[in-house]
């Protein structure tokens, strides 16, 4: 890699908890990879209180994760003492990239593994190599890609190398669970750790969960990894399917997993209806056309847990659902997607 100044200091987006409980935090947060690895917590208030820098874009996923684990906290955003590892890529491009490109490159990006994925306007791919060398020297990966956005019915990103080795396979790891991704030939978002972690936490022994837009599995393979349950996973992508059978070998597994290459439409009688004791449907954009059909396969009691996509305000997502035969459970903030757009984890119980 190239030379590149090191910085004494960044801002980023952090949470603030009691002092009492940050140890946890910082352990929670590591965990699920949300922390800002190298850069420095720092104590407020007297020592009353400790800022901790979160990742990236991930600070409202860190705060759902520190909730559900009964610790207080509060969205922040403060400048922190760098480490070794604390550099931000978008600093080491100063004086590298004409001020008006590094304008619009993006803060945040994504690694899948020893990969890093981030989304550049075309006006950056000129620089692209550079872009991509700041940024595996943050991130600490092999190689680094541009991706468009998702794309098709296999919802895949059209990705290019921009700097590093090898292809475009990697194997990805979240709370203990190895996942197999080819980051060309299928989609994972790795911003949706916790929620993978926090489902798995509450399925039960013996229960049997339909997957439906499984993608790589990443919610089947969590639940099978802590219970001994069934997962049916389904997705129309076969590289995705395929990924996910390898990912079973690479894990050990209490539970079951039964993949099924199918479009979620043409699922028909193949499986019996009122079986499952819980549905899965991730695919924000139209999870609640997909509502009615996921019901129909949860038995009464089950649960349907749907990540919807919608703005500030959601009461459309309210409104639709209690047209349905399911109770609203839960609403929750899951993700910032764009501007006054955001993801929202709903849990539907079926009456």
């Amino acid at each position: 890699m190239g030379s590149w100044e090191v910085l004494s200091s960044g801002e980023f987006y952090c949470v603030e908890v009691r002092s009492s409980d940050a140890e946890e935090a910082i352990k929670a947060l590591r965990r699920g990879g949300l922390l800002a690895e190298g850069a420095r917590a720092s104590k407020v208030e007297g020592g009353r209180k400790v800022r901790i820098p979160v990742a990236g874009d991930l600070v409202d996923t860190a705060l759902a994760a520190l909730r559900a684990l009964g610790i207080e906290a509060e969205k922040c955003k403060d400048t922190f003492k760098l480490g070794s590892r604390g550099v931000r890529y978008i600093d080491l491009l100063r004086g590298k990239v004409p001020e008006e490109v590094l304008a619009v490159i993006p803060r945040s990006y994504q690694v899948v593994g020893d990969i890093a994925l981030v989304h550049l306007p075309e006006e950056a791919l000129p620089y692209g190599e550079v872009i991509g060398e700041a940024l595996a020297t943050v991130a600490k990966v092999r190689a680094v890609y541009a991706v468009s956005v998702t794309e098709g019915e296999f919802r895949v990103r059209r990705v290019s190398k921009l700097w590093g080795v090898g292809g475009t396979e990697t194997v990805h790891t979240e709370y203990g669970v190895r996942i197999y991704v080819d980051v060309s030939k299928s989609y994972f978002n790795p911003t949706l750790s916790y929620e993978h972690w926090k489902l798995s936490e509450e399925v039960r022994d013996g229960e049997r969960v339909l997957d439906l837009f499984s993608g790589v599995g990443g919610f089947s393979l969590h639940i099978a990894f802590r219970r001994y349950a069934t997962c049916v996973a389904v997705d129309s992508n076969p590289y995705a399917i395929a990924a996910l059978v390898r990912s079973t070998t690479l894990n050990k597994l209490r539970g079951r997993i039964v993949p099924v290459v199918s479009r979620v439409e043409d699922l028909g009688e193949l499986l019996p209806r009122e079986s499952f004791s819980r549905a899965i449907v991730d695919l924000p954009h139209r999870s609640l056309e997909y509502l009615e059909l996921a019901a129909s396969y949860v038995e009464r009691g089950g649960y349907i847990h749907l990540y919807v996509l919608s703005g500030e305000d959601p009461s459309e997502v309210i409104s639709r659902v209690s047209r349905s035969h399911c109770r609203l459970v839960e609403l929750r903030r899951v993700l910032d997607y764009a501007p006054r757009k955001y993801v929202y984890g709903v849990k539907l119980v079926k009456e």
